[in-house]
Formats: structure tokens, sequence, C-alpha cells
């Protein structure tokens, strides 16, 4: 059943101040459990009761204009929900990030306990071996641990060249250079597209899928001659996809006729 306008505006002043703020799931007015046939029954009763279309001789030219803003908000929501994969991201977004999974760390135990000690008996067994053999009649006795076996020791050579301190070149190295700007002609900048809605440009390639929707709406509106309906659509594009100068274009065409 179709909202009494006055059911209408209060429901603009309840969401258009915190329109921002809201979910997908808050436009159509259903939890995040709800299931796809829900979503689209969800639709479909906002759709019976505060579409545009049956507001058009009931409210002025501002409500309207606010309801076509917030309806908009609906249709975006319920596109990207009807679609599994884009439910299933948007899920996701909602839950956020997962936590790490961090694994066990091992506090040791009678396992690594033998495991350590059969490691400290092997490594001692070469050392025990050459202990005992030094030790034999008749064997020799290794030198000291960290000596050489000649008692004179060679003084090293000392560099008279002192280092070159640190950041500066030297003779043999070459300073780095960076490379030559690469010239750009004009002409390889990209230029920007006049949006027009003339016929110059598809209109596919001047607005996002959601507005194209309501822009082939308008046209079929304008085979019929229908001025109004399309108007209200071409409207209800530019809320989907208010950076489009092609839609604002065709609403200032539209509006002279």
């Amino acid at each position: 059943m179709t909202w009494s306008v006055t059911e209408l505006v209060a429901w603009l002043d309840e969401v258009e101040p915190i329109a921002d703020r809201r979910g997908k799931f808050d436009w159509l007015e259903i939890p995040p459990i709800a299931s796809p046939t829900a979503i689209q029954d969800a639709y479909h009763q906002i759709a019976r009761t505060r579409h545009p279309d049956l507001f058009r001789n009931r409210i002025d030219a501002a409500v309207m204009d606010r309801l076509v803003r917030m309806y908009a908000r609906v249709t975006g929501a319920y596109a990207d929900l009807k679609e599994p994969e884009k439910c299933a991201a948007y899920l996701r977004e909602l839950r956020g990030p997962r936590a790490p999974t961090v694994p066990p760390v091992s506090h040791g135990g009678a396992g690594t306990a033998r495991l350590s000690s059969r490691l400290g008996v092997a490594a001692m067994q070469p050392m025990r071996s050459e202990i005992s053999s030094s030790h034999r009649p008749g064997g020799t006795q290794p030198p000291p641990l960290g000596r050489s076996e000649s008692t004179t020791a060679t003084p090293r050579p000392q560099s008279t060249t002192a280092a070159p301190p640190v950041g500066v070149p030297t003779a043999r190295s070459n300073p780095p250079t960076s490379p030559p700007p690469v010239a750009t002609s004009p002409s390889s900048e990209p230029q920007p597209v006049t949006r027009q809605p003339s016929g110059d440009i598809e209109p596919a390639h001047a607005m996002n899928a959601r507005a194209l929707a309501f822009y082939r709406r308008a046209e079929g509106a304008l085979r019929v001659g229908d001025t109004s309906a399309a108007m209200l659509n071409i409207k209800m594009a530019i809320a989907a996809d208010p950076r489009s100068a092609f839609l604002r274009a065709a609403l200032a065409e539209l509006s002279k006729k």
C-alpha cells in the first residue's frame, strides 16, 4: 500500500541526516542474515510504498528531490545485495579482518631434553678423543687453543692510506646520476572527455551501470511523450552518479522543453 505524504516526509526526516552512516541492509530494512528471497521481498515492499513515481503529483519539487536521492540509496543497496558474490564480500567487510592464527609455542619436554643430551654427547666425543690421545705415552701435546704453532707473530702491514669518509665518492666510483627527465608532449597527456547528451559520446561510457538503468528509462519515457517521467528518471540517475556531467547536461536540456 502506498504511503501517505506525511509518512513519506517522516521517513525522509529520519533517514536523510544519517544517510552516509546507513549500511546496505539498513536501507532495505532487513538484518544482515536475510536470505536472497528476503532481500528481494524487502526491496519490492519499499518500491510499493515509496517509489518516486507514486508521489509525482502529490509532493512539491523540494520533497521530490529528497525522495529521489534517498530512493537511489535503496536501489543501490539492492543492486549490490542481490548479487551473491557482492553480498558475500559486503558481509566479510562488515565482520572485519580475522585475527592471524598463531602456531602453538613448544615449551620443550622429555623429547627435547633427550635430543639435547644426545647432541651434547655427540659434540663431546671428538674433544674426549683428543684429550685422551694427548696424555698417552709418546703422544704429542696439541698446541693451546687460540694460538698458532709459530711463537713469532708476524706483524700485519698497516695501510698508510686513510679510508675516504662515508658518502664521499672516490676517484674510481662514479657518482649516482639521476635519469634525464622524459619530455612529454601535450598530445601524450590524457585529455578530458566532454560529455554532452548530443549523441557524440555513448551514454554507457558517461555514467555507471546503476545510473545508466535510470537513463534508459528516461529515454523510454521520452519516446511516449512523458516528459515528467523522463525528468524524474534523469534526476534518479544523477543521484546514482553525481559526477556525471553527461547527466547534468541532459537534465538541463530536458528542462528547456
